[in-house]
């Protein structure tokens, strides 16, 4: 399993352990809600936003070149109305096994 796909069984499962494991110690992530850029806000944002919102991600489709994963993802919340997805493009730079940079991009 990528380190995408263990990201995204992480979050589906709102296991934040496993998830922060996946990133590096100076790992950013770039969302729509704004710039992450030390452990502490990350683990935050997933908390208080994502885990908060239930979210439940499928992957639609993946792609890799060299260091980099993306995986096109959909992913919907029970607190929303049925039936509606966020999409997304998520891009993972990846250094020694963990994520260094994750970019999220959202339609």
């Amino acid at each position: 399993m990528s380190i995408a796909e263990q990201y995204i069984d992480a979050v589906n499962q709102a296991d934040i352990e496993r998830l922060m494991s996946l990133f590096a110690p100076t790992a950013t992530l770039s969302h729509p809600a704004g710039l992450f850029a030390d452990a502490d806000a990350i683990r935050n944002f997933y908390e208080s936003i994502v885990f908060a919102g239930k979210a439940v991600t499928e992957i639609v489709a993946t792609f890799s070149d060299g260091d980099a994963e993306i995986l096109q993802i959909r992913a919907s919340s029970p607190l929303g109305e049925p039936g509606n997805y966020v999409h997304a493009a998520d891009v993972f730079r990846i250094q020694d096994g963990l994520i260094a940079q994750l970019d999220i991009y959202y339609r």
